[in-house]
């Protein structure tokens, strides 16, 4: 019924009718888009949407992974198509089906950076936009024993050797600008690890 309310809204304002649909909005490899109805506290009816990441519902976890190596840490000069840019970033994915989170944190360090790691440290959960996606990622601390040719089939130009002095001045300065990066970085930090 509020579908068939907020359609007729929606065409009175010339706007597409399919703003209104409930349910999947999208379903595919990587992601399902919802748009859920839902009652606000104040006693409205609207709808809101989530964003699931398929590995999260069939049993994987995505993967964040903070590399060091000879006391200096590794970002990859990456480009993203979200937001049109390169940015500087730390090895990271959405997972897999059944693959658990700290298998997907090596997995991805040999994916983008063919390297092989010697430690890792849990560093916890992480959810980067509670407003918008279900999603949650397992954030690693890691400490490589080999390092590869940086994955250029994966918008990965080039890479960045740098020390937790630089580290601070590039979040500081907003030359990283990405949360997942940002995140890895404080638990580290927070924890001691980053000394």
């Amino acid at each position: 019924a509020w579908r068939d309310i907020k359609r007729r809204e929606l065409s009175e304002k010339n706007l597409p009718p399919e703003w209104a649909d409930i349910g999947v909005i999208l379903n595919d490899r990587y992601i399902l888009v919802l748009r859920d109805l839902v009652e606000f506290p104040d006693g409205r009816k609207g709808s809101y949407f989530r964003v699931l990441n398929q590995a999260d519902l069939r049993g994987g976890q995505g993967a964040v992974v903070l590399p060091a190596m000879n006391g200096k840490y590794l970002l990859l000069r990456q480009y993203r198509h979200p937001t049109r840019s390169w940015s500087y970033e730390i090895p990271r994915g959405f997972g897999e089906p059944g693959v658990p989170a700290e298998q997907q944190a090596e997995n991805e360090v040999n994916e983008e950076t063919q390297g092989e790691i010697a430690e890792l440290i849990d560093l916890g959960i992480y959810h980067s936009n509670t407003g918008l996606e279900g999603n949650k990622a397992k954030l690693f601390y890691a400490n490589l024993k080999s390092i590869g040719k940086p994955a250029q089939a994966e918008g990965i130009e080039s890479y960045r050797w740098v020390l937790l002095s630089e580290l601070e001045e590039m979040i500081a300065t907003a030359q990283i600008t990405d949360g997942f990066t940002i995140a890895a970085y404080t638990r580290a930090k927070l924890r001691g690890i980053l000394v």
